[in-house]
C-alpha cells in the first residue's frame, strides 16, 4: 500500500513536471530595489533594479507601449522622465479626489477591459471555467488582467501554472497585475482600519514582496496596482504612483450588479470566492455580449 501511494505520488509530480516545466525551478532575486521615482533611458522607464541569479537585472516600461520587460543593467545611468503616456497615465490614476473606495482609472474609452482578481482563497481549486470559457469563445490570445496576490500563488501552485501555460501557449494575453502580497483583511473592521488601511499594513514590502515572487518565478509584473478591496487613502496611492504603478479600479464588479458599457474595466474574482459574478460573465459570453476586449496597456492617457 505505501508503495502504491508513492507510485501515485511520483506519477502526479512526474505529470507536473511535464505539463509545467518550470514548476520546480525558480530564479532567485536579491536587492530587489524600488527606483522612485522611476528614471529614463531612452523610451523606457527604469521601475526596479535587483540580481536576478547573480546577473544584475532592471524591470522597465516601454513609456509608450506600457508593455514591462526585464534586461540587463544599463551601463548609462537613467534621467528623470519627461511627457510620455506613460507618466500621463501615471498622474491621471494618482490625481485626487482619493476616495476611499475605488480610486484610480476606473474605465477606458472604448471596447472592455477584463480584469480578474486573485486574492487569498481557501477554495482548493480555482474559476478554471472563466478562463476556459474566454478561450474557447474569443480570439487568442484573449487579454485578461490578472491582479494576483502572492498568498494565493503559494496556495494555488498547480492552479498558477495552468494560468502560465495558457500565457506562454498563446491562448491567454495575460497582463500580471499586483495586488499586494498578503492582502491584509479582517471581517467586521472598518474600512478605515481594513485591508492596506490595516495597522500591520507595510505596503511598500506588500508590493515590492508580489514583484519578486513573479520574478522568481519566470513572469514579468505590469505597471497596474489594484487595491485589495479597493480600499486605499491618498498615503497609500501615493505609495504606488511613487513606486511607478498606475492604481486602477472598476466600474463594473459585476458580482455587486454594475454592468459593464463600453469601456468598462470589469471586475471578476478568479479565485472562487465570488462565483455569481463568473455566472453572469459567463451567460453574457454565451449570449454574444461580450466581444471586443483589450488590455490595460491599451488605456488612454488622457
Amino acid at each position: 500500500m505505501m508503495e502504491q501511494s508513492l507510485l501515485s505520488s511520483l506519477s502526479i509530480k512526474t505529470a507536473l513536471l511535464l505539463l509545467f516545466p518550470l514548476y520546480a525551478t525558480a530564479a532567485k532575486v536579491e536587492h530587489y530595489t524600488p527606483v522612485t521615482p522611476p528614471t529614463c533611458y531612452g523610451h523606457s522607464a527604469i521601475l526596479r533594479t535587483f540580481d536576478l541569479d547573480g546577473r544584475r537585472m532592471q524591470l522597465v516600461v516601454d513609456t509608450t507601449t506600457l508593455r514591462t520587460r526585464i534586461r540587463p543593467m544599463a551601463k548609462t545611468p537613467g534621467h528623470p522622465c519627461g511627457d510620455s503616456r506613460y507618466t500621463r497615465l501615471l498622474a491621471r490614476a494618482a490625481a485626487a479626489p482619493w476616495p476611499l473606495q475605488n480610486d484610480g482609472i476606473t474605465h477606458g474609452k472604448k471596447g472592455l477591459y477584463l480584469s480578474t482578481d486573485l486574492c487569498p482563497s481557501s477554495k482548493k481549486g480555482y474559476e478554471r471555467r472563466l478562463y476556459q470559457a474566454l478561450i474557447r469563445h474569443l480570439p487568442r490570445p484573449v487579454p485578461v488582467t490578472l491582479f494576483i496576490t502572492k498568498h494565493w500563488i503559494d496556495k494555488h501552485p498547480e492552479a498558477f501554472e495552468e494560468l502560465r501555460a495558457w500565457d506562454r501557449n498563446g491562448s491567454l494575453a495575460i497582463t500580471w497585475g499586483n495586488h499586494t502580497a498578503w492582502h491584509h483583511y479582517h471581517p467586521g473592521k472598518p474600512l478605515r482600519e481594513n485591508f492596506v488601511l490595516s495597522p500591520e499594513e507595510n505596503l511598500s514590502a506588500d508590493i515590492l514582496e508580489l514583484e519578486k515572487t513573479l520574478i522568481e518565478r519566470g513572469v514579468t509584473p505590469s505597471v497596474f496596482f489594484r487595491f485589495p478591496g479597493l480600499v486605499s487613502d491618498r498615503k497609500a496611492v501615493e505609495t504606488v504612483t511613487r513606486f511607478g504603478l498606475v492604481t486602477v479600479g472598476t466600474d463594473a464588479w459585476l458580482a455587486k450588479g454594475q454592468s459593464p458599457k463600453a469601456g468598462s474595466i470589469i471586475l471578476l474574482h478568479g479565485n472562487s470566492n465570488e462565483p455569481r459574478g463568473v455566472e453572469i460573465f459567463l451567460k453574457m459570453l454565451d449570449e454574444g455580449k461580450i466581444g471586443d476586449l483589450h488590455p490595460l496597456e491599451g488605456l488612454d492617457p488622457d
